[in-house]
């Protein structure tokens, strides 16, 4: 999560020296617009928060560790606008996520990897600061639904750790647009909470050892409006 972190600050930092050129307001009627849409590509660090069941320490299972691993998102924004420093934005997405956890035992240790695909749909409000020059910071924070698609689904088997097919999420994140001539650039930073649990109640040591499973994921969004 630091590596997301650190690329968003030096983009930040890299494209603001790029847009504060004093000699002119690029783009200077692109806020009063009612609605604009744009695209959006991600790349995130995704895991589980997890929650033990009264079996966990009843079985040969030591621990049980949740691992974040990489993946990836592109979607498209549509956003309208409410007022001059109020925005709300929906943002159909597209989401590849691979989740681990490795299982411990007494005398050996398992790695359980849930590779899915989401269709996803954030409905966020955006506060925007006053526009400096050709710059300014946003904070952003709403709720997501999310729709688990794909073959790999259908592929787990009643012996492995297996999830749910449908998430509600908490979003919270801070970002900057900058202005150009041409378009709108903003980097994004959002951290997204599940808020129901996502395990299903198989009969193996990997499901019953938890009572518990919601997703937990830090993203860096690249905005073109």
């Amino acid at each position: 999560m630091k590596y997301i972190s650190l690329l968003f600050l030096s983009i930040c930092l890299a494209t603001h020296a790029q847009a504060q050129d004093p000699r002119w307001t690029n783009l200077p009627s692109y806020d009063d617009k009612i609605m604009h849409y744009g695209f959006t590509l991600g790349v995130n660090a995704s895991g589980f928060k997890q929650r033990v069941s009264s079996n966990y320490f009843s079985d040969s299972l030591v621990s049980a560790t949740p691992k974040y691993t990489p993946g990836f998102s592109l979607g498209f924004i549509v956003n309208l606008r409410l007022h001059d420093h109020f925005d709300l934005r929906l943002l159909p997405t597209v989401g590849f996520y691979s989740r681990s956890i490795t299982y411990d035992f007494l005398h050996s240790s398992e790695t359980q990897t849930i590779e899915s695909t989401f269709m996803e749909f954030p409905l966020l409000l955006k506060y925007k600061s006053q526009r400096r020059n050709n710059s300014r910071m946003y904070v952003i924070g709403g709720f997501k639904a999310a729709l688990e698609a794909g073959a790999k689904k259908k592929q787990r088997k009643i012996t492995d750790l297996r999830t749910n097919g449908f998430d509600f999420c908490l979003d919270l994140g801070v970002g900057a647009d900058f202005y150009f001539q041409l378009f709108k650039f903003s980097p994004e930073i959002r951290f997204s909470h599940g808020l129901l649990n996502l395990l299903s109640n198989d009969p193996n040591v990997y499901s019953n050892s938890l009572s518990r499973l919601s997703s937990n994921t830090i993203s860096l969004y690249i905005n073109f409006e």
